[in-house]
């Protein structure tokens, strides 16, 4: 009998590594939040796209990603009837989109082939855990049943759908159903931190204010009162989450879009805008700079102008291709999606 350890990166892998539970380990590398993310009922394809986006952000070439993907699923499909996969992720939005793909690719194995999957109830971040600390969490491991399996594929194909309105209406199903909000609340619950996450994707819409996503806000925001270095900026930002989800490159390329635009949102304080360094380039003279706000970022602050109507958008979330002509805005008072169109 094998188990397998599933996880969300290599700091966990490494926490993980040193707590000497039995069995093997596995990073499920991905930041579903940012970029194109199709349905996976194609593996080929799902691959393939994911390794384009990555390698149109400098962040790992296109080859080395779909290699690096390949491998990774080969390894969960090894898992096999007799065999135990342990879910180890965290409450935040990174990991519940890691841990619902996960869920719906073991779902769609017929049930005499899927493994035992249990999931070790962590309300907390893993990488900073100390190595004693996770042998209690996997004694407490709780298994999953098929109604959680049916909410996470649910979830997922709604995240992956092209258009948002399913992820609403399963989000809002998911509260309903799962009334615990963390682990330690009720001993049966499996996916406690899953609704949060997916009202944070859902966030991520521009909003019905100023055109502005959840993250863009908090970045203005941390800026009204005036130029920070990017790394302090970075740390505000954070500071704004309930879990931190958001990685230093993802963040950089945000704050990228805010700037490298026809009406510039943030620049350097000589005025010049922010370009997101390529990850196998020295990073740190980009992390030491001060940005600012400009006079139209304080009116996108104060909702007295729009992003969206004044310099356009283009970008993925999840499988949602938002375009000027076709996008969706997120109404944050009434918590609904509104269609909008240039």
């Amino acid at each position: 009998m094998l188990t397998l350890h599933l996880t969300n990166g290599d700091h966990a892998v490494t926490a993980l590594a040193r707590s000497g539970l039995p069995g093997d380990l596995l990073s499920w590398r991905d930041m579903l939040h940012d970029g194109p993310v199709p349905s996976d009922h194609d593996l080929a394809a799902f691959r393939r796209v994911r390794g384009e986006f990555l390698a149109s952000r400098g962040w790992q070439s296109q080859s080395s990603a779909v290699a690096d993907f390949a491998e990774r699923d080969a390894r969960l499909d090894g898992v096999g009837a007799t065999d135990e996969l342990v879910l180890w992720f965290e409450p935040d939005l990174f990991d519940q989109l890691q841990l619902i793909q996960v869920m719906a690719r073991v779902a769609r194995r017929p049930l005499d082939e899927r493994p035992t999957v249990t999931i070790a109830p962590a309300d907390c971040f893993l990488g900073p855990l100390q190595p004693e600390k996770f042998v209690p969490l996997y004694d407490a491991r709780r298994k999953v049943t098929a109604g959680d399996f049916a909410l996470a594929s649910a979830a997922w194909d709604a995240f992956t759908a092209e258009t948002p309105e399913a992820l609403l209406a399963v989000t809002d199903r998911i509260d309903r159903e799962v009334r615990a909000r963390a682990y330690a609340y009720d001993d049966a619950v499996r996916l406690p931190h899953l609704a949060p996450a997916l009202r944070r994707q859902l966030e991520e819409y521009p909003d019905t204010q100023a055109g502005l996503s959840r993250c863009e806000r908090q970045l203005c925001e941390a800026l009204s009162p005036g130029a920070l270095p990017l790394a302090k900026l970075f740390a505000a930002h954070q500071s704004a989450e309930s879990w931190v989800w958001l990685g230093d490159w993802s963040f950089a390329w945000y704050v990228q879009r805010l700037s490298d635009c026809a009406h510039p949102l943030v620049t350097h304080v000589n005025g010049s805008r922010v370009i997101a360094p390529l990850r196998d380039t020295d990073g740190k003279a980009f992390w030491e700079r001060t940005v600012q706000l400009t006079p139209l970022g304080q009116d996108m602050v104060r909702d007295r102008a729009d992003f969206v109507k004044v310099n356009g958008i283009d970008r993925w979330i999840g499988g949602v291709y938002n375009t000027t002509s076709r996008h969706w805005r997120w109404d944050p008072h009434h918590y609904r999606l509104i269609p909008s169109s240039a």
